[in-house]
């Protein structure tokens, strides 16, 4: 009997909406990838993935990066909110 996977929720239209939005937070912050990787303790490999859709990002680091870009995590996580929430095309 052939084993089943799920389909990883890496590669799903929401959590690349995640992905999008931490990016964008990032640039519009003027901060780099090695610069915020700094901030929080990371590698600058490990943000390039996050923001690739290839890493998943927990609660508490989504906290801590949105702290790291001088944002408050509430917000962040709002316009993520937004993003999933906006109609299909928009």
């Amino acid at each position: 009997m052939p084993i089943l996977r799920r389909p990883s929720p890496l590669h799903s239209d929401a959590y690349q909406a995640l992905c999008a939005v931490v990016s964008q937070a990032r640039r519009d912050a003027g901060v780099t990838q090695r610069t915020l990787a700094a901030r929080i303790g990371k590698s600058a490999s490990h943000v390039c993935m996050i923001e690739a859709g290839q890493r998943r990002v927990d609660a508490f680091e989504f906290y801590l990066i949105a702290k790291a870009l001088d944002l408050p995590p509430a917000a962040l996580f709002a316009t993520v909110v937004e993003r999933l929430e906006a109609p299909q095309g928009a």
